[in-house]
This record gives structure tokens, C-alpha cells and sequence, in this order.
């Protein structure tokens, strides 16, 4: 793994970005504090919509579809290729039950929603192709990374040694605490336990997410070279990142914005990005 990023400032609004990533041709935002991305409230879809002119500002885009998702801590994968899947709000669709997204289109948007948990950033540069994941502990234990990428095999013959991968800011493994029922089930469902979950001297137990996901992907055939992670913990950084652990019920959400629309590009014809089975 490779600790990588670079926070961009725009319109006084800072996003965090992968520079390799978006040189691979994945154009994508870690959103901050500076932005409150919660898909809850009376106010959501105000909120929203205003949020994501700013973020498409940021990324040097119109797109032609917005999706996002009604995550639900799953293993469930869904396939976006049509513009009119899910359901529908003012500003795009949302994918119900659903906690990873995957698409072929260049002019859709994708995006998690986190406060704690990784944002995950999977991209094929040479089918074209990404994912947008959610992976608290629990899409984490169930392997959702590894689940996108059997999805991007099946559906477009993604070779995973050419997938680059981009981990978002989530909570370090210092600040993230689990408890023994927690402890007991990533025992029994990695073999590589030991290097994922550690013990102090007061016997307080903790996750390191990031590695966890990483040794799924590896395990998937994805070169370890490839996965590139902001080294930035949502609990640590109180005035650059929001943290449920944090902050309590009034926490905040950050988010994961990702389109294959590289900064500057225009939408001629969206027709023509038509999926091909």
C-alpha cells in the first residue's frame, strides 16, 4: 500500500484527493468538513443538491447521472448502467439497500457516504470501469470489496491486477475500538487476524480497516502496489474530516465522489456512452 493524497481548495471549500488515482482516470473527491454530506434530514434534499454544484465545480464536471446510496452496512453490490434505477430524487437516484456501485458509464457520477466507516474507490483504466464502496466493519467482515471486484470480473472481464484502488479517510485504527462479539467474528473470518486486530496492555482490542481491506483485494489479485490510501483518520482530524465516534448523534457525514469525466470535459451527446453487453 501506498499513503498518498493531496487536499485541494475550492470556492473556500477543501476536498482531499488521491493524485494517482485521478492520473489513472478516475476523477474523485473526498469530501470534508467543510461540506456535511448526510443523506437524512428535512433538509437532505436542499442540502444535497446544493452540495453537489460545489462538488461538481470541484471535480470540473456536468454529469448526466447522479447516484448514491441507502446503505445499510451490506454486502450487496448494485450494477448502475441505466440512468433510471433506484429512486428518484431532485439531484439523481438512490440505490436502496445498497452499499457498493458499480458502472461503465463515463458520464455518471457515484458516491458513499461515510462518518467513520472507508470509502473505497475501485477503477479498471483499461475496461473502464469503477466502483464506489461503503465498507464499515461490518461490509469489511463480509468482504463487499472483494465482492465489487468479483462483480467488475464477471460483468466486464476486469482483469484485478489492473485495478487501482483509492481508500478514503476512515477511522484509524488507533481511535477505532471494537468489543469481544466483534473481536470473535473477524477471528473467524480472516486468517490473517493478527495483523488486522491488536491487543494493548490494558486489553483494550482494536481494527485497522485499512488493512483488512487491503488483504482482501490482495487476495483478489490485486497488486498491493495499486492501493493507494489517504493516511488521514476521521476521528483525529476534528477540523478537517466529521466522525460519528467523534462527535455523537449530530455527527456530520463525509462522502466519496467518483466519475470517469476527467476536469474540463463537456457532455456532447451522452447517448453515445451507451453501455454495449
Amino acid at each position: 500500500m501506498v499513503e498518498s493524497h493531496e487536499i485541494i481548495t475550492v470556492d473556500g471549500i477543501r476536498y482531499i484527493r488521491i493524485p494517482e488515482l485521478l492520473q489513472a482516470g478516475l476523477n474523485h473527491v473526498f469530501t470534508t468538513i467543510d461540506l456535511n454530506m448526510r443523506p437524512d434530514g428535512s433538509e437532505m434534499n436542499r442540502r444535497f443538491a446544493e452540495n453537489l454544484e460545489k462538488i461538481y465545480q470541484a471535480l470540473e464536471i456536468e454529469p448526466s447521472q447522479f447516484y448514491f446510496m441507502e446503505q445499510e452496512h451490506s454486502d450487496w453490490v448494485s450494477i448502475v448502467d441505466e440512468k433510471e434505477l433506484g429512486r428518484r430524487y431532485p439531484f439523481g437516484h438512490r440505490a436502496m439497500g445498497i452499499d457498493a456501485l458499480v458502472t461503465s458509464r463515463k458520464y455518471f457520477v457515484l458516491c458513499t457516504t461515510v462518518a467513520d466507516c472507508a470509502p473505497v474507490l475501485l477503477f479498471d483504466p483499461v475496461k473502464k470501469v469503477q466502483a464506489n464502496i461503503h465498507s464499515g466493519w461490518k461490509g469489511t467482515l463480509a468482504k463487499i470489496v472483494s465482492k465489487a471486484v468479483k462483480n467488475l470480473v464477471m460483468r466486464y472481464q476486469t482483469d484485478p491486477a489492473d485495478i487501482i484502488v483509492g481508500i478514503g479517510p476512515h477511522i484509524e485504527r488507533e481511535n477505532y475500538e471494537i468489543q469481544d462479539d466483534v473481536v470473535e467474528l473477524f477471528y473467524g473470518g480472516f486468517a490473517n487476524y493478527e495483523e488486522i486486530i491488536f491487543k494493548d496492555e490494558n486489553g483494550k482490542r482494536t481494527l485497522d480497516l485499512r488493512k483488512a481491506i487491503a488483504s482482501c483485494l490482495v487476495n483478489d489479485g490485486v497488486r498491493e502496489e495499486n492501493i493507494f490510501y489517504v493516511g488521514l483518520s476521521t476521528f483525529a482530524e476534528n477540523e478537517l474530516l466529521h466522525s460519528y465516534r467523534r462527535d455523537g448523534e449530530d455527527y456530520g457525514a463525509n462522502s466519496a465522489v467518483s466519475s470517469m469525466m476527467m476536469p474540463g470535459e463537456i457532455i456532447k451527446d451522452p447517448e453515445e456512452d451507451d453501455f454495449e453487453a
